[in-house]
């Protein structure tokens, strides 16, 4: 806090008050920063409570107040404005008294103050959660988000749409795609090569790491008005068939291949 008759401040970075008189304060002058934790403290009957609780909040809830419509007013109790020369910077304020409200020891200043559900709202609808492994982004995809980001790669990209082959209910790979080859499914991704399915199973590998199950083969074009759609269904079935995870593979216009990877789950790393 700063004391001074010249307050070498601005209204975005502090809180000026200029010629306080509420009570025992002497016609002070000071600086407050702004989105800082400030204490203000000193000896009994020295204004610590005048200038907390009959300056600043009685200034920022009578301008909040006098913000609303005639209508909201009248169910709110009116402040009469604090005897200072200005405060400049003030927002609409929250005033705790220093006392019990109830005898629950976890109660916070959101539940006494009524504002804990709306906090978990907004944290709910705008917040964004990060990964405290990687730091990354965590948020599903959509059908529709992936749909877009494969129309929009460049004119004549061919993309490959896969996903993970997962061996359910314990059967075997051969076994896991007879039947998807029975669904209609027809070709796997072994490495960078395509294979037909069933001359993959002529000649099953002991290792199968990089085995992808290619769901479809993709060329942008723009001016394709059914391609939407059919890339909309591609992507939904590799989401049913990778239990919501899919990856598009693709080449960039400097001639590397890349492949990107997305999820329908909340969930990364």
């Amino acid at each position: 806090m700063i004391q001074s008759k010249h307050i070498p401040a601005s209204p975005k970075d502090s809180i000026i008050i200029k010629g306080a008189r509420v009570h025992n304060l002497k016609n002070i002058s000071l600086a407050i920063p702004r989105n800082k934790f400030v204490v203000i403290t000193g000896l009994s009957g020295s204004g610590k409570s005048s200038l907390a609780f009959d300056t600043l909040y009685a200034e920022g809830q009578r301008r909040y107040v006098e913000s609303l419509s005639a209508y909201a007013r009248q169910f709110l109790g009116r402040m009469s404005k604090p005897e200072v020369e200005s405060i400049k910077g003030i927002a609409p304020a929250i005033a705790i008294e220093q006392r019990v409200y109830s005898r629950n020891p976890r109660s916070t200043v959101g539940t006494s103050t009524e504002v804990y559900e709306y906090i978990k709202l907004l944290f709910a609808r705008i917040g964004k959660t990060y990964s405290p492994v990687s730091g990354k982004l965590v948020k599903r995809d959509t059908v529709s988000e992936v749909t877009d980001f494969i129309l929009e790669l460049p004119l004549n990209t061919q993309v490959y749409l896969m996903t993970e082959i997962l061996l359910k209910h314990n059967r075997s790979l051969e076994s896991q795609l007879t039947i998807l080859m029975q669904q209609g499914f027809s070709r796997v991704l072994k490495g960078d090569e395509i294979v037909r399915i069933e001359d993959f199973l002529k000649q099953l590998p002991d290792e199968t790491n990089d085995l992808k199950l290619l769901v479809d083969r993709i060329t942008i074009h723009h001016d394709d008005e059914d391609l939407k759609q059919r890339v909309a269904d591609s992507v939904q079935t590799a989401f049913y068939e990778g239990e919501g995870e899919c990856f598009c593979r693709f080449e960039t216009t400097d001639g590397k291949v890349k492949t990107e990877s997305f999820s329908n789950r909340f969930e990364v790393d």
